[in-house]
């Protein structure tokens, strides 16, 4: 089958289950020991952040936005991208307002020096921004114009931590990646969930309100789970589930399923393999996508639902 048909199959997977799926339930926050009142006091936890994360965290809760972070295992170029803007165009239909950002874990402060024939094309965002060709494919699923801040890489995150530390931001403490790097990821993350981004198009809500911040921030971390330079990215994303519940922040991970042998069988293996990994950095899929060359059997679906929290 091909990896269209496969596309096709997955949004119409996703748009079953997404609907029922607590993350999206709208009633009171129960968020255990992160629960965060709108008039009650702060957990311990949270009272133990810097105060502009803290402020961040505080209204992400208070406004009830939601983050989904799509990573990706196995392989490079398994289709993190297209499940991240397939999703984005399923929560745009039903109604919600929809802003993406993109993880780049390489050292590069952009994507504007990098080879064409290592990385792709460039695609230059209105503001002027030079950033990774996936977000042009969020802009057009999405139909918004996104900004420069909605590529974060590596280079980017390190020079605002050194700026701020040469400035005297961290009033003369070791810099550390945690939890200097890591606060400073959540911030710029929760930072870019609530900018409003203008619309090319009527959502299908039939409004074209530029000032209402986004409801729902599709994050996608590039590069393959496991591999050294994501780490800090992780991390920081294990402590931001951590800060605004589970509730709040749901984990999509795109595998492989191989087919192998005569007869051909699917192999769940690498899959398994890569969720346990995933699990061992403190984070669990709440949604599993998995490629091949064919529909995963009933079988195959079952297994590889015991490796997930949904």
């Amino acid at each position: 089958m091909s990896n269209s048909i496969l596309g096709y199959f997955w949004l119409l997977v996703l748009k079953l289950i997404l609907p029922s799926h607590p993350f999206l339930s709208r009633p009171p926050r129960r968020l255990g020991t992160n629960y965060v009142s709108r008039h009650g006091p702060l957990p311990l936890r949270l009272r133990s952040l810097p105060p502009s994360l803290e402020t961040l965290v505080t209204d992400t809760l208070d406004s009830d936005r939601k983050i989904v972070v799509v990573t990706g295992g196995v392989l490079s170029g398994i289709g993190k991208g297209v499940t991240a803007s397939s999703m984005g165009v399923l929560f745009r239909a039903m109604g919600y307002r929809v802003t993406a950002i993109k993880i780049d874990p390489y050292l590069n402060v952009d994507a504007g020096t990098m080879s064409p024939f290592e990385h792709g094309e460039v695609f230059v965002l209105d503001d002027g921004g030079e950033t990774d060709l996936d977000l042009g494919n969020y802009e057009r699923f999405l139909s918004v114009s996104l900004t420069k801040d909605s590529n974060l890489s590596t280079g980017k995150i390190y020079q605002s931590v050194i700026e701020r530390e040469r400035v005297g931001d961290y009033l003369g403490k070791t810099v550390q990646v945690v939890p200097h790097v890591s606060d400073a990821i959540q911030e710029w993350i929760l930072n870019v969930a609530k900018t409003p981004v203008s619309r090319f198009s009527k959502s299908s809500s039939g409004s074209e309100d530029t000032d209402d911040p986004p409801e729902v921030c599709i994050v996608e971390l590039g590069g393959t789970l496991g591999d050294i330079e994501s780490m800090p990215f992780v991390e920081a994303l294990r402590q931001l589930q951590e800060n605004l519940g589970y509730k709040n922040l749901c984990i999509c991970h795109v595998s492989l399923v191989p087919v192998l042998g005569e007869p051909p069988e699917q192999k769940t293996k690498p899959t398994q393999h890569s969720v346990k990994q995933m699990m061992s950095m403190g984070l669990r899929p709440d949604f599993l996508c998995c490629r091949g060359s064919a529909p995963l059997e009933p079988a195959v679906v079952s297994k590889l639902s015991l490796f997930t929290s949904g």
